[in-house]
């Protein structure tokens, strides 16, 4: 069997996506290991002239950075600005990418939970015009995270996404831009001593590197000292295998 062969088999889950895009669902949750192209997939596929807009969840992140807050725009005078969820909102064909949604908490998550409610109940209303604005009929939400456990995930949230799909390996496109040595271990997702997780984004960085550095240097620069031997000798075994 080739390698494209291989990746096709494995690809279900770039499949399920683009399925599921096409059939118009607009509340998805995809999951699993970093680095294997879930946030890249959500920013652009299935998504309309406008850029999606992206929020990135952390233990701080607050409702203004979801819907907006007040800015100062000379003196004495403050004016509202609208976030990414409303812009989302409003824009025809809009998108909201809420990566490591399982970090968020308190307001954020909150403020989370109307944002992504449906499309008949979602409202939100401008503190500065009171303008009630809803989500366009186009609007959709595309969640990520990088935990396998689900349950971790607010019960409340993942009601509001029916639809939730496993990311465990790059797409296709995304391995034929490396090097034809580096695509079988990228598209396991593991390298040198005891099957080293590592990410898409590393196999890149090596890639690069070691068309300037050399393959030692790069090996050392990405994966570190201790690893750079083990990598660079599974390598070598994988070329002859």
């Amino acid at each position: 069997m080739s390698l494209m062969e291989s990746f096709e088999e494995v690809e279900s889950c770039w499949r399920d996506l683009a399925d599921v895009l096409a059939a118009g669902i607009s509340r998805i949750l995809l999951y699993g290991p970093s680095g294997t192209g879930k946030t890249y997939a959500a920013l652009h596929h299935g998504v309309g002239n406008n850029p999606a807009e992206r929020l990135v969840c952390t233990e701080d992140l607050t409702s203004g950075e979801i819907t907006g807050t007040w800015m100062p725009v000379g003196e004495n005078r403050w004016e509202w600005r609208e976030g990414p969820a409303i812009r989302a909102w409003r824009g025809l064909g809009g998108r909201l990418v809420v990566d490591e949604v399982d970090r968020a908490s308190g307001d954020a998550l909150s403020t989370l939970l109307a944002m992504t409610d449906s499309p008949e109940s979602a409202r939100w209303r401008n503190p500065e015009t009171c303008e009630w604005v809803r989500p366009g009929p186009q609007f959709s939400v595309v969640m990520t995270t990088n935990i396998d456990d689900l349950d971790d995930i607010a019960p409340s949230l993942r009601d509001r996404f029916p639809v939730s799909i496993r990311i465990d390996r790059p797409h296709v496109s995304a391995l034929a831009s490396l090097s034809e040595d580096l695509r079988a271990s990228a598209l396991a997702g593991s390298l040198g001593p005891a099957h080293r997780r590592v990410s898409l984004r590393s196999f890149y960085a090596f890639d690069e590197l070691r068309r300037r550095l050399g393959p030692h240097r790069a090996a050392y620069l990405v994966f570190g000292e201790d690893t750079a031997t083990s990598v660079l000798d599974a390598l070598a075994i994988a070329s002859i295998t």
